[in-house]
């Protein structure tokens, strides 16, 4: 007689292995698994574990790529390179209207949102987890404007103290209203905000750079004039600390020059200019947090090719910035805006690249927009990782 089947399934087992399996699942995946029953939920929402799920996250993408595209034109975008699947969800109305995204930045899954009203120059500030649609505003010491610049990061243990928030002017609107450079602190575990007196702020910054966040510290390019001589240098600021510093000089800088977090704990440096497309060169530190003050750029390849596409793209006057990461074997993975023809027409056309060290390997049109209805995404096209880390 045939033995009976014996049932199984995964909520049977021990609740430490299935904490194991959890910590090698996909955010999303476990978002869809919290109505499943008690005890997973319990186990999803908990905060120690939503942290050693991130910190794990890294390990992971040895196999599968956990990064994302996040783009804003109609609706909230999300793209994944790696099987070229493309999501839309609407956009949360905290951040509408469309046309008051200014730019975000993105730390741990979260993302620091900046919505500007262009007639008063005031700007709405926002913490935004994409994955559970949580949103939260922060409202200003006194206001947020413009001419400010913003950043997001933790000191040592995030887990403990939580997320903070930057807000600095520059250094050449504060030369322009004849005043010392505000820059202050926000505290999401106790909604409060605390002004750096001591910060000396002798430096302007590259407009074009919205900054990235690497291991809880913000890292931006700059310049400073020092005896006539310019330096073009990447700042940060540290929040452990709680103060800027210089961490390197940039390589050979042109006009279009884009900074980028790579594999997780360095910064990458893509160069390319407008007038010759044809060569494309990507620089990337030492490990930010190996040698100290001791961080250099160094050539980590170069491509030249006559049919590399132009990943900055001039449209109705503005520039759309490239988004892109720096992935294994030497490849830039890249969704950006282009043009392509279609009858007498030329519609604005959104393509996944893949260009190595040969050139060009692989192309996809994602997206067709016509003169019409196609608002742009000037500043809001964005490198995520999904998180299940909560809002303050």
């Amino acid at each position: 007689m045939a033995s009976p089947q014996r049932s199984w399934s995964l909520s049977s087992l021990p609740l430490d292995m299935i904490q194991e399996i959890f910590h090698r699942t996909p955010a999303e995946s476990l978002l869809r698994s919290k109505p499943t029953c008690k005890k997973w939920y319990d186990l999803i929402k908990n905060k120690r574990f939503i942290y050693e799920h991130l910190r794990r996250s890294p390990g992971r993408s040895l196999r599968t790529d956990e990064r994302r595209f996040l783009r804003i034109d109609k609706t909230v975008q999300i793209m994944e390179p790696v099987t070229i699947t493309r999501s839309e969800k609407p956009i949360p109305h905290e951040l509408q209207p469309l046309e008051n995204i200014k730019a975000m930045v993105h730390c741990d899954g979260l993302m620091l949102c900046m919505c500007s009203d262009m007639e008063s120059r005031i700007v709405h500030l926002a913490l935004w987890n994409p994955l559970t649609r949580r949103i939260a505003l922060m409202q200003p010491s006194t206001r947020f404007t413009t001419s400010d610049h913003y950043g997001i990061g933790h000191g040592d243990n995030k887990y403990r103290d939580g997320y903070k928030i930057l807000r600095f002017s520059d250094r050449r609107y504060a030369d322009h209203y004849h005043c010392e450079a505000d820059v202050e602190i926000y505290y999401c575990e106790t909604s409060t905000w605390r002004a750096l007196d001591d910060a000396k702020v002798d430096w302007t910054m590259d407009l074009t750079c919205q900054g990235v966040s690497v291991m809880g510290n913000m890292y931006w390019l700059a310049r400073r004039v020092v005896q006539m001589i310019i330096e073009d240098f990447i700042l940060c600021f540290d929040f452990s600390v709680e103060t800027f510093k210089d961490v390197c000089f940039c390589p050979l800088y042109n006009i279009n020059n884009y900074l980028s977090c790579f594999d997780g704990d360095r910064l990458s440096f893509l160069q390319q200019d407008e007038a010759e497309p044809n060569i494309i060169e990507v620089w990337a530190t030492n490990k930010l947090a190996d040698d100290g003050d001791d961080v250099s750029f160094t050539k980590y390849f170069r491509v030249v090719n006559p049919d590399l596409p132009s990943l900055l793209f001039d449209h109705r006057e503005m520039s759309s910035q490239p988004v892109y990461y720096i992935a294994k074997n030497k490849r830039i993975i890249a969704w950006c805006e282009g043009v392509v023809r279609d009858g007498d027409k030329f519609p604005i056309c959104i393509v996944l690249y893949e260009i190595d060290v040969g050139g060009l390997r692989n192309q996809r049109v994602t997206e067709l927009h016509y003169e019409n209805d196609y608002v742009g995404t000037f500043l809001c096209g964005y490198v995520y990782v999904p998180s299940l880390v909560p809002l303050p």
